[in-house]
Order: C-alpha cells, then structure tokens, then sequence
C-alpha cells in the first residue's frame, strides 16, 4: 500500500496475485516469488490554505512512497515522503478578472511544530512558503504552481474570501458593553434563545461559528479554599454548528441560534466539578464596568474546503468508504482558501451569572465573577 503523509495510506491498483502467481509456477517450477513493489509511481501530496488576512502562505509539498519492509518504519524517515528541495520549483500566481497581476515562488524551509508521537516522523517538517507583507486580496483567484525535476507538476486554482468589515452584526462590533444572556431569572427560570447573526463575504461559503468562554481556574490545597495552590488562565471553545451559504457570491443574512440552556449543559458537559477548584468567569474592565468573558469567532472556508470537510467528516452511516477528492491536477491534496474574524470582550448578565453560580447543572463548577459589585463576586 501507499502511503502519505498526514494520512494511513491511499489505495493502489490492485493486480491479479492469482494468476500471476500461476504464470509463475507454470514458468519457473519452483519460483514463487511475487514482486509488489514493481512499477511504482510517487504522487505529489500538497495542501494549502490561503489565509488573505495573513503575511504568509503555507504549503506542504510531500509525495507517496512504497518500499520493501515495514512501512511504519519508513514513515519515521523523512526522505521517504519529502522532495529534496532542489527538485522543487513552487510558485503562487494571483489573477484579477482573469489576468495575472503578480506571482510569488515559494521558498522552503524547516519548522519544528509537528508532533512526534504519531506514525510519521516529527517534529522537524519540511514546508514552502511565501511572503505578502499586507496579507492577500480576497477577491483574486490565485494558482498554484509546482514543477519537479523528474517534469511532473501540480496545477491547482481557488479563490480568496474577501474581508469584510462589520458583517458580523450580532453580537454587535463596536458596542463594548454588550452582554449576553442565556438565562432570564423571576418566577420560574427560562432560557432565551440567543441569535448570532452575519452576512456572508465574497468568496466564502462554508461558516463555522464559535463562541470562546474565557476563565480562570484557581486550585486550592484545602477544601474551605484557605491555601491557592495554582492560578490558570484557561479557555473553552463552544462549536455552534456549520452554516452554508447558498454561493460565494456574498451579502447573504446568516443566521446562528442557540438555546440558552445549552451554554450551561456545554460547561457541565466539558469541566471538571471538583471541591478545590473554583472558577472566575472573564476579566473586569473597570472603565466600561463591565466583565469580558467571551469572544465570538466566525472561521470561513470557500467551497472547495467546503467540500473536503464534508467529505472528510465523521461517518455515520452503513456505508464506510469515502470518496476521494482533490482539486489538484497531477497530485493529490487540497488548494483552498480560508478566514476568521470575529467579536471580542464580551460580556455575560446578571441572570446568567446566577444561573451559572446556582443552577442545577452548574452549580457544582463553583463559578464567581470578577465584578466587585456583584453579589457572585470572586472572593
């Protein structure tokens, strides 16, 4: 089998064992050796995501590789799926309204930030980049272009996602005092529905919602909490569920809704309860008078991330098997383009604290807040 890198293999060809192995006995007596690894040809394996927004562009450039012995061994070398960068000519052309307006060859080097402990080898990488300072125009179609030595080559094409300033509209940029609320106390407790809302951007298709729930964990020696023994400032990303647009044409209202209750099923489902550890929600801005606590993140994918992640989600059903999907012309990978943006220090209510502090299903987090007026405040 074939192997690259960042996946468990690829399938390959596969030949007639039976009967070649029938010629064989028919023709050499006793010969029954059968080689495998015959008339093999390594594929190029890339993938890049464009990020406008930033000042450098990533690639990974690596290929297939089939070999004699245990191939988990040769995974841990990495000659096996990377080029000598001297065999790698790489370049990222930008075209606007169909004409090229300017291009950038890729430059490799070493990064050390990949894990060690899997299948493959790590923590040194090999990877190609380029620089924009400014970052990219996202309403450009960009092309990548890889030549290698042997004169087989990558062509690959995607568009940029644009940035927008202000799509996001709730929770409201610009409003530094706004809170959210996931619980109205009185009578009987109820939990509001609670809506983000944006329009999508030019180029973006697929939008993945997220809110960061900030806070600081406090552990003590002594159940009465009289001895701190640590103080970490931690954070919970919430996934709120994928949004599609109906096209990457832009200026489509979306629309994200929650029900409140499911903020304090989310902490009860991802926190340790445990009687020496207290919680503090946010941090106190004293001039707005306000505790910031959360942040509201909207990653954006065009359609061709769209349709890898689709592909390559979880399988649910009877059927295992995946399709394969690649963008890429004479390789496999992805060529695709990608953005976040979002709304920062947000703040929480006064019903939704109490709720947190007392409530069924939170209560046991020991949750306080850094509000010094409030009656939960963090001793």
């Amino acid at each position: 089998m074939a192997y690259i890198w960042g996946m468990v293999k690829l399938p390959w060809r596969q030949t007639a064992l039976a009967a070649v192995a029938g010629l064989a006995l028919i023709w050499a007596g006793c010969e029954t050796d059968v080689d495998l690894t015959a008339d093999y040809q390594r594929t190029p394996v890339v993938f890049c995501l464009l990020d406008v927004a930033q000042d450098t562009q990533w690639v990974r450039i690596n290929r297939t590789w089939l070999g004699d012995g245990n191939q988990l061994d040769a995974a841990l070398i990495a000659d096996s799926s990377e080029y000598d960068p001297a065999d790698v000519e790489a370049r990222i052309t930008e075209y606007r309204n169909g004409v090229a307006f300017r291009s950038w060859t890729l430059r490799d080097t070493l990064l050390q930030n990949k894990s060690d402990d899997g299948i493959f080898f790590g923590p040194e990488h090999q990877a190609w980049y380029m620089v924009q300072p400014g970052g990219l125009e996202g309403n450009s179609t960009y092309e990548l272009e890889i030549d290698f030595a042997d004169g087989t080559s990558v062509r690959g094409e995607t568009r940029g996602i644009a940035e927008v300033a202000g799509n996001i509209t709730q929770p409201p940029p610009g409003v530094p005092n706004f809170k959210l609320g996931f619980a109205n106390i009185g009578f009987a407790t109820t939990y509001p529905d609670v809506s983000f809302k944006w329009s999508s951007t030019s180029g973006g298709f697929r939008y993945e919602p997220q809110l960061v729930v900030h806070y600081t964990e406090h552990l003590w020696a002594d159940d009465a909490h009289t001895q701190l023994v640590s103080t970490t400032e931690k954070s919970l990303s919430w996934a709120l569920g994928a949004v599609d647009a109906n096209s990457e044409a832009g200026g489509q209202l979306l629309t994200k809704s929650i029900n409140g209750e499911r903020f304090f099923s989310t902490l009860a489902s991802q926190l340790e309860a445990h009687p020496r550890i207290t919680r503090e929600l946010g941090v106190w801005d004293d001039q707005v008078q306000i505790a910031r606590a959360f942040d509201f993140v909207l990653s954006v994918a065009n359609e061709e991330l769209a349709i890898y992640l689709d592909i390559n989600a979880p399988v649910t059903g009877i059927i295992q098997e995946r399709p394969e999907y690649t963008n890429l012309v004479g390789g496999l990978g992805l060529f695709a383009a990608r953005s976040s943006q979002g709304v920062y220090g947000i703040g929480y209510s006064t019903d939704t604290m109490e709720e947190l502090a007392e409530g069924d299903l939170t209560a046991a987090l020991q949750f306080c807040t850094p509000n010094p007026f409030s009656d939960y405040a963090c001793p």
